[in-house]
């Protein structure tokens, strides 16, 4: 869950951020923030901008690069439109 949902503020980067951390658990087989054992610890590192410890076994820097986009504070996160052309999806998505 995105940092500023737990203010009940949802915009559309919501879901980037959902999207960034689908990438992770994919890319690590991980679920991100599993070493947290209860709910107050996933809290506190997801409101206080901790990334899941699962975003330092990404060896791919690029794919770590893109994914720190997703996961970054809501006024740094691209929107959709943006993330199209990001150089990390370029050899695999082809828009108008």
């Amino acid at each position: 869950m995105a940092p500023e949902l737990y203010e009940e503020n949802y915009t559309e980067l919501v879901d980037i951020y959902s999207f960034g951390m689908c990438l992770l658990e994919m890319a690590t087989m991980e679920i991100p923030y599993s070493e947290c054992d209860s709910i107050a610890k996933l809290y506190r590192k997801v409101t206080s901008g901790i990334k899941p410890q699962a975003f330092n076994k990404l060896s791919d820097q690029e794919l770590k690069a893109f994914i720190e986009k997703c996961i970054g504070k809501p006024r740094a996160r691209p929107s959709a439109a943006e993330l199209l052309k990001d150089p990390f999806l370029s050899d695999v998505v082809e828009y108008e």
